[in-house]
């Protein structure tokens, strides 16, 4: 029987699945140096990261690891 009449819910006190491999952003490459592989490739930095976005050929980006 519950104390003082309140149940917890089943899944409040579950333990947490282990923590698998580190999830890299989908269509990113990463790289350990960047660079333009064309002329409207452009390189942001962005929550202190290095990144390169091409508007003309999305599989130019990539990110700095």
């Amino acid at each position: 029987p519950p104390r003082c009449g309140v149940a917890a819910p089943s899944g409040l006190l579950a333990p947490l699945p282990p923590a698998g491999p580190p999830l890299f952003p989908a269509g990113l490459k990463t790289k350990t140096s960047l660079r333009r592989r064309c002329k409207d490739c452009y390189i942001v930095r962005r929550r202190g990261r290095l990144y390169v976005y091409c508007k003309t050929n999305p599989r130019h980006k990539q990110r700095k690891l």
